[in-house]
């Protein structure tokens, strides 16, 4: 018969194996909680963020620089605004004026600037002079008349031409600087950039800093195509020629070169689309024609409001400078409503005492604001900074300059 064994209990053994993977199993089970539940509470629980004291920079013998985010014509502004601070009245009037070396001395033809034009400058701080081809003869004398000139300038000045190259050179071809016709209407826009370019460097030779060109129009002399769409290339190639190498190319003549009769629309389909692609590439100046557009008002161009003011500051939203057209055969009062439509700088007064006295009568009797002239002044000074023409915040000290060359003007 078989005989069966009892059931004994654990042994001591089994007893302390059983104990001991329980507290293993128990502790796995402790840590994976614990695991979980810091997981979550780092996800939901947010912090207070430390705050980082940093040491400061020291600014001892650094030149302080511009924030990178702040837009360059903005500190131009600023600094414009901080020269301007220390002009006078009649000094950011003066600012407004481009003349021609004639009007400035009263001479009939102006070759030299000796102590007539250095008297001139200081009683007259203009903001620039306008040179033709009949002022220049050879290089040495070319150089002596502007580098002089500019040096009796309290505020440095424009220094102007009309010089689109070729047939069109009062300067640059007197002296074998240009070694070929008016090509704009030749050759494609890579060429005419580089046309441009070469032309600027020669004119920077002679302390030519302002060039009243390209024309921008379809119709007229000296312009590019009468193709809007190729003009329009072709002027902005020619306007990043000439300020790529520190001339300021002002893009010409709003809205057209000669009268028209051809509506507002029309002329948007058109004319006004170089000027259009010249504002979007960057133009800093836009001069305006004395033609008249009968759609828009019959007064020429740049005495009409509608055309500066509505059309071409607020329309096509243009905040560069405005220069008018040649002002030269205008009476003084005439220059009041150049200012009223929205001019900033004005080309050729005839009489340069008589236009400032006007200024002042206008903004006397409220037809020039002073917000206007300040307005006027801080483009100008800000487009003399831009280029380096203006090169601080701060006017030069009066100097007595001795002068050099012949001093019969």
């Amino acid at each position: 018969m078989a005989k069966y064994r009892h059931a004994k209990g654990l042994s001591p053994l089994q007893i302390l194996l059983i104990v001991g993977i329980t507290v293993v199993v128990l502790g796995l089970i402790a840590g994976t909680v614990f695991a979980v539940s810091h997981f979550n509470s780092d996800k939901e629980e947010p912090t207070t963020p430390t705050t980082v004291t940093k040491k400061p920079i020291s600014t001892i013998d650094q030149t302080p620089t511009e924030p990178a985010t702040e837009d360059e014509n903005e500190k131009y502004t600023a600094l414009a605004k901080e020269y301007m601070s220390t002009m006078t009245q009649d000094e950011k009037i003066h600012q407004m004026l481009m003349v021609t070396p004639e009007a400035l001395t009263g001479v009939d033809v102006a070759t030299l600037a000796g102590d007539a034009t250095k008297e001139a400058i200081e009683n007259y701080p203009i903001g620039g002079i306008y040179y033709s081809a009949s002022n220049f003869e050879d290089e040495q004398q070319t150089n002596d008349l502007i580098k002089n000139s500019q040096s009796y300038a309290k505020t440095p000045m424009f220094i102007a031409v009309s010089d689109e190259g070729g047939d069109n050179s009062p300067l640059a071809s007197r002296f074998n600087a240009t070694t070929t016709d008016n090509i704009y209407n030749k050759s494609g826009d890579a060429v005419v950039e580089n046309y441009a370019s070469s032309l600027a460097l020669n004119l920077t030779k002679f302390g030519v800093n302002f060039n009243l060109a390209p024309c921008a129009n379809i119709d007229g002399e000296y312009i590019f195509s009468t193709s809007e769409k190729s003009a329009s290339e072709l002027a902005v190639s020619a306007l990043k020629g000439f300020s790529s190498k520190g001339v300021i190319p002002a893009v010409k003549h709003f809205p057209v070169q000669n009268d028209s009769s051809k509506t507002l629309d029309e002329l948007r389909e058109a004319e006004l689309t170089t000027f259009a692609s010249a504002i979007d590439s960057g133009a800093d100046v836009i001069k305006m024609s004395s033609a008249k557009v009968s759609a828009i008002e019959d007064t020429p161009s740049y005495l009409s409001q509608r055309t500066v003011t509505e059309l071409l500051v607020k329309e096509m939203r243009f905040d560069g400078l405005v220069v008018s057209a040649d002002m030269s055969d205008s009476e003084a009062q005439a220059v009041v409503s150049a200012i009223k439509a929205g001019n900033n700088l004005i080309l050729c007064p005839a009489d340069i005492e008589a236009t400032v006295e006007a200024i002042k009568i206008g903004i006397a009797g409220n037809e020039i604001s002073q917000q206007q002239i300040e307005s006027s002044v801080t483009k100008i000074l800000a487009l003399k900074l831009k280029y380096g023409i203006l090169d601080s915040a701060t006017p030069k000290p009066e100097t007595n300059t001795e002068t050099t060359g012949t001093t019969a003007q």
